[in-house]
């Protein structure tokens, strides 16, 4: 059985999902952009990653 690693994104709209890889990765992507497209302008969301002791990995929403 392979453990999965994970990554949740907290806050903003990705909040609750989670970013899942079935080995260690070399290098994490330090941000992630959530673009928003709809009838409107278009949206951008950015999730810095970090890591904390309770809950593992975190792609946090970043303050304006």
């Amino acid at each position: 059985m392979t453990i999965p690693y994970v990554a949740r994104f907290v806050g903003g709209p990705l909040d609750g999902r989670e970013e899942i890889w079935s080995r260690p990765i070399d290098e994490a992507r330090p941000t992630i952009t959530h673009v928003h497209l709809h009838d409107g302008p278009k949206i951008e969301h950015h999730y810095d990653l970090h890591h904390c002791d309770q809950f593992g990995w975190e792609y946090r929403l970043r303050e304006s």
